[in-house]
């Protein structure tokens, strides 16, 4: 049986891991994969390309962590928050660390040369789905969950509850609300169970996009503990 180690916070150097583990962890959902036409190993290539810049963008108020099998130092699961501008100068230790500006001109010009176009047909499949999470915007500051991924050779193994675990305690020290889009019952499911409530769900058909099935979301909100 596997063990895992929640690492605090992610460097450029996790680039190809994080991509392999972010493009295959929904690889097995239509919303997610309805996105490109072409295969994961060309997809987790370019994500592998475009990893640096992605990590080191807004590093002022973005904050990584992943999860490593421990037994192969394989990373298995990644959690991307993003802080209130106001909060700019907390939770340093899931901060990526800088690069140097040589390095960031490098990192860019992989990131340009990178193929990563979607389907036309899908570019508007997110517009409802952002109308409701504007909509109900909480009111005071708020940690976004951004993105929230888990490789499916290790699903159920608690390695999701352990990255949301993570920014729920770092939410209630900084009393800020937690907000996000949750996508399926299952990951709703698993928010609801450590505070989250919902506030709105959406269902769309994806024949529009040529794909059978549903794209399902759900807007939830965690309250601070402390206000």
């Amino acid at each position: 049986m596997a063990t895992y180690k929640l690492v605090p916070n992610c460097t450029v150097d996790d680039a190809v891991g994080l991509a392999n583990s972010n493009m295959t962890a929904f690889w097995g959902e239509p919303w997610w994969n309805m996105n490109w036409d072409k295969p994961l190993a060309a997809i987790i290539e370019s994500a592998s390309a475009r990893m640096p810049t992605n990590l080191l963008k807004d590093r002022n108020v973005r904050r990584h962590q992943k999860v490593i099998d421990t037994s192969t130092g394989q990373i298995v699961g990644y959690a991307r928050w993003i802080l209130p501008e106001s909060h700019a100068d907390s939770w340093l230790d899931a901060q990526v660390p800088d690069v140097s500006e040589q390095d960031k001109a490098r990192f860019q010009t992989a990131f340009e040369a990178a193929d990563w176009a979607i389907r036309p047909e899908v570019h508007d499949s997110d517009d409802l789905v952002l109308e409701q999470f504007h909509k109900h915007t909480p009111k005071g500051p708020y940690m976004k969950l951004d993105y929230l991924g888990v490789h499916p050779d290790h699903h159920r193994r608690g390695i999701g509850s352990m990255l949301v675990k993570s920014g729920v305690e770092q939410g209630d020290q900084l009393g800020v609300y937690l907000y996000m889009i949750a996508m399926g019952q299952k990951a709703v499911d698993m928010y609801t169970k450590l505070g989250f409530e919902e506030l709105d769900s959406l269902k769309q058909d994806m024949t529009k996009w040529g794909r059978d099935g549903s794209y399902d979301t759900w807007i939830l909100v965690k309250h601070p503990r402390i206000q």
